[in-house]
């Protein structure tokens, strides 16, 4: 008898603390709901609906002297398929991508080994290099028109050695690669996680390629490089998606002209220029299935050369 009772009072008092424990999680759902409520919103406004509302306007004739949509199905999509333009736009981005982004992480990575070392003032340097990206885009471009026009600073410099530089943004040879240098302004960013990657190669990795007779050459490419690698692929990534969607600089600097009609650029100007929003749309989607592809390589080859330690 003393055991029920026991128990019957054991089981009576561990309600109300069961109830008190539903209470307590149930408010704790609601605050953080609240408090992330202002990104909920931003989301669903910013980005959710846009997103699918963009996907509904591909199968559409939407544009922007007309309200009246008539459902199109995969015209536009048929349509892109056959487009020379299209295809021209994306031999371009291919010709960006494929320059810029080597070209910055290479240097990004340079610059955060050099930021790195043991040097005075090196807090200092870090702010410096930080700072180009705190600059908005349309100071950038007026900088870099003054740096490589046609008789801008860097080809007065190469006429002090008797080259003859080109009109870097007015030029189908050089407008891209002109592009990509300029890329180079803003790599900050990405040097800073390449230094807090850096920051924390264990040290006692490099004491044992010291005493087994290694150079700073084995350092790099048996230790560095190795520990951190999926920086590096996250670099890599990161970069790949940004260059394919970059606008702006072709935008401001060649109107893309000079092959420069990226992508980014040419959905902008068939959907706010010409107003075909509907066609500019499906090449959205079109744009994203292409950068979809180089992220499923990228990621396949990560597995080859991107090391973690789990």
């Amino acid at each position: 008898m003393k055991t029920k009772e026991t128990e019957k009072k054991r089981t009576e008092a561990g309600k109300p603390h069961k109830k008190r424990r539903h209470q307590y999680n149930r408010r704790e759902a609601v605050l953080g709901y609240l408090f992330a409520s202002p990104w909920l919103i931003g989301f669903v406004v910013l980005m959710a609906f846009p997103l699918c509302y963009s996907l509904y306007l591909s199968f559409t004739n939407a544009t922007t002297t007309t309200m009246n949509l008539n459902w199109k199905g995969l015209d536009f999509y048929k349509v892109i398929i056959k487009d020379p333009v299209f295809w021209e736009s994306v031999g371009n981005t291919l010709k960006f991508v494929l320059l810029s982004v080597p070209l910055n992480l290479l240097f990004s990575l340079y610059l955060a080994l050099l930021l790195n070392a043991k040097v005075p003032g090196r807090k200092m340097f870090r702010a410096l290099y930080y700072i180009p990206t705190l600059v908005t885009i349309v100071a950038v471009v007026f900088l870099w028109k003054q740096l490589l026009g046609s008789s801008g600073v860097v080809n007065e410099l190469l006429g002090v050695f008797g080259i003859e530089g080109p009109d870097w943004f007015h030029d189908y040879k050089w407008a891209t690669p002109g592009l990509a240098i300029m890329g180079m302004w803003s790599v900050g960013g990405t040097v800073v996680i390449f230094l807090s990657a850096l920051t924390d190669v264990p040290v006692e990795l490099y004491e044992a390629v010291e005493v087994d007779g290694g150079n700073w050459f084995t350092k790099f490419f048996h230790v560095t490089l190795p520990s951190i690698s999926p920086i590096v692929f996250y670099n890599l990534l990161t970069a790949t998606i940004a260059a394919f969607q970059t606008f702006v600089q072709p935008m401001l600097m060649t109107s893309g002209e000079y092959n420069t009609n990226y992508l980014g650029y040419y959905i902008y100007n068939t959907g706010f220029t010409v107003g075909r929003q509907g066609y500019a749309s499906a090449l959205s989607w079109m744009m994203l299935v292409i950068v979809g592809i180089f992220v499923i390589v990228i990621q396949v080859a990560r597995k080859k050369w991107a090391f973690y330690n789990d």
